[in-house]
């Protein structure tokens, strides 16, 4: 909000100044997904999600063959045949192999819970940097065309396609890009 406000107070002293202010609109979003460094830092991310999803498909597998054999303890001890005694050595015997089950879940659950937030702060983190990044290629183009104002086109309700600068920002900001992962 206050970046408009200041837009629009902008386009005010220009318009007292009976100078015609130039402006332009630039998709962030957009640029920001055609950025050879965002693409790549995503293909890293999904890399990480799929290591965790592993992970925790061996602990659930693991956990999954643990039920397996307290459901075969639980037709045991409903064996009408069995005494109460060996019920209960069953039900005793079958303690530890739940609890182990709920330390594989409370784990499981530990191992999802860290690795979504160690990867939602990565994620922060580096898009941070690449904004910084574009922000700065974004400077550098409203310079070369004499630009007053720089406007993301989000907030703006209407703009002249011709104003649109948003492909030449694309292009500047993969100028560098390795021939593998240009465009």
């Amino acid at each position: 909000m206050k970046k408009l406000t200041l837009a629009v107070v902008g386009v005010l002293a220009c318009l007292a100044l009976n100078a015609a202010p130039t402006i332009y609109v630039v998709d962030m979003a957009r640029a920001y997904q055609s950025f050879y460094k965002a693409k790549a830092a995503a293909e890293q991310i999904n890399a990480s999600v799929e290591v965790t999803k592993a992970e925790l498909a061996k602990m659930d597998q693991n956990r999954q063959e643990l039920i397996k054999q307290i459901q075969a303890v639980q037709e045991k001890i409903n064996n009408p045949a069995l005494t109460e005694e060996a019920k209960k050595k069953l039900a005793t015997d079958a303690q530890p192999k739940i609890a182990e089950i709920q330390q594989i879940e409370a784990n499981m659950r530990n191992v999802n819970q860290q690795a979504t937030q160690r990867l939602q702060e990565n994620a922060n983190n580096i898009r941070k940097v690449h904004m910084e990044e574009i922000t700065k290629v974004v400077a550098t183009v409203a310079a070369e065309k004499k630009a007053d104002f720089i406007v993301e086109k989000s907030v703006c309700y209407f703009s002249d396609p011709k104003v649109d600068i948003t492909d030449d920002i694309i292009k500047a900001i993969n100028a560098n890009a390795p021939a593998s992962t240009s465009k």
